[in-house]
């Protein structure tokens, strides 16, 4: 079980618990997409990894408009593995969350 605290001290990073909350969903939808991991550790369970990128400041939470999509439809192809296909998202489908920050 992961520990509340680890949730509570993302709150004030993220913006609160709604936007935490947001993240930590598109995130995990992300990697279940299979998108890499952004950070060396690789704990078991997928929610530790999200909360390891989010304390090391290696994802955050950007607005869906139009300004931004042509910038998460390249993060998505560079965070899919090389050698499997990208997915196929609709403008709809393709909120992407996770940013790298140093992009």
């Amino acid at each position: 079980m992961i520990n509340p605290a680890r949730f509570e001290s993302q709150y004030g990073k993220v913006g609160g618990v709604f936007r935490t909350t947001v993240l930590l969903q598109k995130r995990m939808r992300e990697l279940n997409r299979g998108a890499k991991r952004l950070v060396e550790e690789a704990p078991k369970n997928p929610i530790e990894l999200v909360l390891v990128e989010m304390g090391a400041g290696r994802i955050e939470l950007v607005p869906d408009n139009d300004g931004n999509r042509d910038r998460q439809r390249t993060e998505v192809e560079r965070m899919t593995p090389q050698g499997g296909a990208a997915p196929v998202l609709s403008d709809e489908e393709l909120i992407l969350n996770a940013l790298r920050k140093d992009s």
